[in-house]
């Protein structure tokens, strides 16, 4: 888009674009009830690295294609990404066309979650791309004492008593699909596992159960893993990101998204799936 006008919170819109030049990205972003967070991180890096932001006119003959990274550290003018969160783009059609479910969605507490996490990826590598674009301008202390949090947070999860059982099975390279509780319906290769497979995986997620359970009584009913209590460093991003590199706006989540934007240039609409 040329320019993006977007309601936040259902009281004020924000505009961003508009100057001689400018162009932006505008992102639909709606999780299934099996998207993990691995999968959220790809599909950030995903959108700002694809090339598909064009800053000419739809077939002028001259105008060629670059991700918004690649734009935004080249660009005399700054780019934009605008991002909506939009739960209906997990449907299906049913009836024949006659009716359109929504159960593939993630719950909305589980949603928002992810998309505060989507958020803080694509703003954290707008951020390290705008340092890097500067003669490497240093990050700033508050981001890396935050991406370390995040990072040891990672490396520190476990299958140990404290894990919760919908988590026991969270493991990428080995599945690729699970249902509500958090067991694996098929394996990296998008298989569904075998009768003597989901029997073991059964003896194994019962026997955590237990563990899980009595680890609960012993730390009390509302115990929580070490690592879930502490919170991570704030962000200061509103310091930190240059709206002259790239204006980042994100949607509110819950909300209702009014909308308005004005285009000129093309391909018009990129859809994918992570």
């Amino acid at each position: 888009f040329r320019e993006c006008k977007l309601l936040l919170l259902e009281k004020e819109y924000v505009t961003v674009g508009g100057g001689t030049g400018s162009c932006g990205i505008l992102a639909y972003i709606s999780f299934a009830s099996s998207t993990t967070r691995s999968q959220v991180e790809q599909a950030a890096e995903n959108l700002l690295n694809l090339p598909i932001l064009t800053t000419g006119l739809w077939g002028d003959g001259e105008s060629s294609t670059g991700s918004l990274l690649k734009l935004a550290a080249e660009s005399e003018s700054a780019c934009s990404l605008v991002i909506v969160p939009q739960a209906n783009l997990i449907s299906k059609v049913k009836q024949g066309g006659k009716s359109i479910q929504y159960h593939g969605q993630i719950n909305k507490e589980e949603g928002e979650e992810l998309y505060e996490h989507f958020c803080e990826c694509l703003k954290g590598r707008l951020l390290e791309a705008q340092c890097f674009s500067r003669s490497n301008q240093d990050l700033p202390q508050w981001y890396k004492a935050r991406r370390a949090f995040f990072e040891k947070q990672n490396n520190n999860k476990q299958a140990s008593a404290s894990t919760p059982p919908n988590q026991l099975f969270r493991d990428e390279s080995k599945y690729s699909e699970w249902d509500e509780r958090g067991f694996p319906i098929k394996d990296a290769e998008g298989k569904e596992p075998t009768k003597s497979g989901m029997k073991k995986l059964s003896k194994i997620h019962e026997a955590h159960c237990k563990r899980h359970n009595k680890w609960k009584d012993q730390h009390g009913r509302d115990a929580i893993n070490v690592e879930q209590r502490s919170d991570p460093p704030p962000a200061q991003w509103d310091d930190s990101l240059d709206p002259s590199f790239c204006q980042f706006v994100a949607g509110s989540f819950g909300k209702r998204q009014g909308l308005s934007f004005r285009s000129d240039m093309g391909p018009f609409v990129h859809s994918f799936q992570v």
